[in-house]
Protein backbone atom coordinates (compact mmCIF):
# COMPACT_ATOMS: atom_id res chain seq x y z
CA UNK A 1 0.00 0.00 0.00
CA UNK A 2 1.47 3.34 -0.97
CA UNK A 3 2.13 6.25 1.33
CA UNK A 4 -0.09 9.28 1.59
CA UNK A 5 -0.69 11.11 -1.69
CA UNK A 6 1.16 8.50 -3.73
CA UNK A 7 -2.09 7.41 -5.35
CA UNK A 8 -2.20 8.53 -9.00
CA UNK A 9 -5.08 10.73 -10.08
CA UNK A 10 -6.56 10.43 -13.57
CA UNK A 11 -5.39 13.28 -15.80
CA UNK A 12 -2.08 13.75 -13.96
CA UNK A 13 0.02 11.52 -16.14
CA UNK A 14 3.77 11.11 -16.04
CA UNK A 15 4.10 12.24 -12.41
CA UNK A 16 5.82 9.56 -10.39
CA UNK A 17 3.92 8.39 -7.29
CA UNK A 18 7.17 8.68 -5.37
CA UNK A 19 7.62 12.29 -6.47
CA UNK A 20 4.03 13.09 -5.52
CA UNK A 21 4.49 11.57 -2.07
CA UNK A 22 7.73 13.47 -1.51
CA UNK A 23 6.12 16.75 -2.54
CA UNK A 24 3.23 16.18 -0.16
CA UNK A 25 5.55 15.41 2.72
CA UNK A 26 7.71 18.43 1.91
CA UNK A 27 4.73 20.76 1.90
CA UNK A 28 2.94 19.44 4.95
CA UNK A 29 5.50 17.94 7.27
CA UNK A 30 8.83 19.75 7.04
CA UNK A 31 9.72 22.60 9.35
CA UNK A 32 12.39 24.58 7.55
CA UNK A 33 14.13 25.74 10.74
CA UNK A 34 13.33 26.35 14.43
CA UNK A 35 13.27 30.11 13.79
CA UNK A 36 10.98 29.81 10.78
CA UNK A 37 8.72 27.42 12.66
CA UNK A 38 8.42 29.82 15.60
CA UNK A 39 7.63 32.75 13.29
CA UNK A 40 5.00 30.77 11.42
CA UNK A 41 3.46 29.55 14.67
CA UNK A 42 3.18 33.09 15.99
CA UNK A 43 1.55 34.25 12.76
CA UNK A 44 -0.89 31.32 12.85
CA UNK A 45 -1.82 32.08 16.45
CA UNK A 46 -2.51 35.71 15.55
CA UNK A 47 -4.93 34.55 12.84
CA UNK A 48 -6.71 32.17 15.21
CA UNK A 49 -7.03 34.83 17.92
CA UNK A 50 -8.52 37.28 15.43
CA UNK A 51 -11.08 34.68 14.35
CA UNK A 52 -12.08 34.04 17.97
CA UNK A 53 -12.36 37.80 18.58
CA UNK A 54 -14.66 38.15 15.57
CA UNK A 55 -17.06 35.61 17.04
CA UNK A 56 -16.86 36.75 20.66
CA UNK A 57 -17.49 40.42 19.78
CA UNK A 58 -20.74 39.70 17.98
CA UNK A 59 -24.03 40.33 19.76
CA UNK A 60 -24.84 37.82 20.99
CA UNK A 61 -21.36 36.36 21.27
CA UNK A 62 -20.89 32.97 19.67
CA UNK A 63 -18.37 30.18 19.13
CA UNK A 64 -15.78 30.73 16.40
CA UNK A 65 -16.66 29.16 13.05
CA UNK A 66 -14.90 28.21 9.81
CA UNK A 67 -16.17 31.44 8.24
CA UNK A 68 -14.40 33.46 10.95
CA UNK A 69 -11.15 31.61 10.28
CA UNK A 70 -11.41 32.11 6.51
CA UNK A 71 -12.09 35.80 7.06
CA UNK A 72 -9.05 36.21 9.32
CA UNK A 73 -6.79 34.43 6.83
CA UNK A 74 -7.99 36.71 4.01
CA UNK A 75 -7.06 39.96 5.81
CA UNK A 76 -3.52 40.91 4.82
CA UNK A 77 -2.87 42.93 7.96
CA UNK A 78 -3.86 39.93 10.11
CA UNK A 79 -2.02 37.46 7.88
CA UNK A 80 1.03 39.39 6.58
CA UNK A 81 2.99 36.15 6.03
CA UNK A 82 0.23 34.99 3.67
CA UNK A 83 -0.20 31.66 5.46
CA UNK A 84 -2.33 29.13 3.55
CA UNK A 85 -5.37 27.60 5.23
CA UNK A 86 -4.90 23.93 4.35
CA UNK A 87 -7.95 22.75 6.26
CA UNK A 88 -10.55 24.59 8.29
CA UNK A 89 -12.87 23.84 11.20
CA UNK A 90 -15.44 21.05 10.75
CA UNK A 91 -13.69 19.59 7.70
CA UNK A 92 -11.53 16.72 8.95
CA UNK A 93 -13.56 13.88 10.45
CA UNK A 94 -12.70 13.46 14.15
CA UNK A 95 -10.78 16.77 14.23
CA UNK A 96 -13.64 19.25 13.90
CA UNK A 97 -11.98 21.96 16.01
CA UNK A 98 -8.56 21.72 14.36
CA UNK A 99 -7.17 23.94 11.60
CA UNK A 100 -3.92 23.63 9.66
CA UNK A 101 -2.03 26.67 8.36
CA UNK A 102 1.01 26.38 6.09
CA UNK A 103 3.77 28.92 5.53
CA UNK A 104 4.30 28.79 1.77
CA UNK A 105 7.75 30.37 2.12
CA UNK A 106 9.27 27.99 4.70
CA UNK A 107 6.86 25.02 4.37
CA UNK A 108 6.35 25.18 8.13
CA UNK A 109 2.97 23.84 9.17
CA UNK A 110 1.02 24.86 12.27
CA UNK A 111 -2.02 23.09 13.69
CA UNK A 112 -4.28 24.87 16.14
CA UNK A 113 -7.19 23.84 18.31
CA UNK A 114 -10.06 26.33 18.50
CA UNK A 115 -12.23 25.18 21.42
CA UNK A 116 -15.99 24.89 21.06
CA UNK A 117 -16.63 27.60 23.66
CA UNK A 118 -17.30 31.33 23.36
CA UNK A 119 -14.11 33.36 23.69
CA UNK A 120 -11.94 30.32 24.43
CA UNK A 121 -8.28 30.89 23.60
CA UNK A 122 -6.89 28.95 20.63
CA UNK A 123 -3.77 26.92 21.17
CA UNK A 124 -1.06 25.41 19.03
CA UNK A 125 -1.12 21.61 18.97
CA UNK A 126 0.97 18.95 17.21
CA UNK A 127 0.00 18.17 13.63
CA UNK A 128 -0.76 14.48 13.93
CA UNK A 129 -0.45 11.86 11.22
CA UNK A 130 -4.08 10.94 11.84
CA UNK A 131 -5.39 14.47 11.24
CA UNK A 132 -3.27 15.22 8.16
CA UNK A 133 -3.80 11.71 6.82
CA UNK A 134 -7.58 12.05 7.18
CA UNK A 135 -7.50 15.31 5.26
CA UNK A 136 -5.38 13.98 2.40
CA UNK A 137 -7.18 10.63 2.10
CA UNK A 138 -10.62 12.23 2.30
CA UNK A 139 -10.00 14.22 -0.87
CA UNK A 140 -9.15 11.17 -2.99
CA UNK A 141 -12.04 9.13 -1.61
CA UNK A 142 -14.62 11.84 -2.29
CA UNK A 143 -13.26 12.63 -5.75
CA UNK A 144 -13.41 8.98 -6.77
CA UNK A 145 -16.93 8.69 -5.36
CA UNK A 146 -18.07 11.78 -7.26
CA UNK A 147 -16.74 10.45 -10.55
CA UNK A 148 -18.46 7.10 -10.03
CA UNK A 149 -21.74 8.85 -9.22
CA UNK A 150 -21.46 11.01 -12.36
CA UNK A 151 -20.67 7.99 -14.52
CA UNK A 152 -23.72 6.15 -13.19
CA UNK A 153 -25.94 9.21 -13.65
CA UNK A 154 -24.87 9.37 -17.31
CA UNK A 155 -26.37 5.89 -17.62
CA UNK A 156 -29.60 7.07 -15.99
CA UNK A 157 -29.24 5.44 -12.59
CA UNK A 158 -27.80 5.75 -9.10
CA UNK A 159 -24.29 4.61 -8.32
CA UNK A 160 -23.60 0.98 -7.46
CA UNK A 161 -20.69 -0.86 -5.88
CA UNK A 162 -19.65 -2.05 -9.34
CA UNK A 163 -19.42 1.60 -10.48
CA UNK A 164 -17.06 2.33 -7.60
CA UNK A 165 -14.88 -0.65 -8.51
CA UNK A 166 -14.78 0.34 -12.20
CA UNK A 167 -13.84 3.93 -11.39
CA UNK A 168 -11.21 2.76 -8.95
CA UNK A 169 -9.39 0.91 -11.73
CA UNK A 170 -7.78 4.24 -12.63
CA UNK A 171 -7.21 5.37 -9.04
CA UNK A 172 -5.96 2.24 -7.26
CA UNK A 173 -7.38 3.14 -3.86
CA UNK A 174 -7.69 0.29 -1.37
CA UNK A 175 -11.33 -0.75 -0.94
CA UNK A 176 -12.18 -2.66 2.26
CA UNK A 177 -13.81 -4.77 0.88
CA UNK A 178 -14.76 -4.18 -2.75
CA UNK A 179 -18.35 -2.86 -2.58
CA UNK A 180 -21.17 -4.94 -4.07
CA UNK A 181 -24.31 -2.89 -3.30
CA UNK A 182 -26.85 -2.43 -6.09
CA UNK A 183 -27.84 0.89 -7.66
CA UNK A 184 -30.36 2.66 -5.42
CA UNK A 185 -29.22 0.96 -2.22
CA UNK A 186 -26.86 3.76 -1.18
CA UNK A 187 -24.13 1.59 0.28
CA UNK A 188 -21.15 2.75 2.34
CA UNK A 189 -17.67 2.37 0.87
CA UNK A 190 -14.57 2.07 3.06
CA UNK A 191 -11.22 3.32 1.74
CA UNK A 192 -7.98 2.51 3.58
CA UNK A 193 -4.45 3.84 3.18
CA UNK A 194 -1.14 3.50 5.00
CA UNK A 195 0.53 6.70 6.18
CA UNK A 196 4.06 7.05 7.52
CA UNK A 197 5.55 10.34 8.73
CA UNK A 198 9.23 11.07 9.36
CA UNK A 199 10.22 7.49 10.05
CA UNK A 200 7.39 6.87 12.51
CA UNK A 201 5.52 3.56 12.34
CA UNK A 202 2.91 3.55 9.59
CA UNK A 203 -0.72 3.98 10.59
CA UNK A 204 -3.88 3.04 8.72
CA UNK A 205 -6.27 5.80 7.71
CA UNK A 206 -9.86 4.68 7.09
CA UNK A 207 -12.30 6.89 5.20
CA UNK A 208 -15.94 5.79 4.93
CA UNK A 209 -18.22 7.37 2.35
CA UNK A 210 -22.00 6.97 2.14
CA UNK A 211 -23.25 6.78 -1.43
CA UNK A 212 -26.57 8.35 -2.52
CA UNK A 213 -29.65 6.31 -3.31
CA UNK A 214 -30.56 8.48 -6.29
CA UNK A 215 -28.83 9.51 -9.51
CA UNK A 216 -26.86 12.76 -9.36
CA UNK A 217 -26.64 12.48 -5.58
CA UNK A 218 -23.78 13.57 -3.32
CA UNK A 219 -21.35 11.27 -1.51
CA UNK A 220 -20.91 12.11 2.19
CA UNK A 221 -18.15 11.08 4.57
CA UNK A 222 -19.49 9.18 7.59
CA UNK A 223 -18.01 7.49 10.62
CA UNK A 224 -16.40 4.13 9.92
Amino acid sequence: MSNLSSIPTPGVARRSPVVTALLSIAILLVLASPVAAATSSSAALTIARYAVATASHERPARVVTAADVSNAVSITSVNPRDLILEFNLDVVFGFGRTILLIDQHTFANTCLDLPNAIGAAPKIIPCTAQAVGQWQSRSSALQLSGRAIAAAAARGRAVSGADIVRTNAAWHLHLVPAPTFAAGQGGTVKFASKVSFQGQPAITIDICVKMPRTAYGIAVQVAC
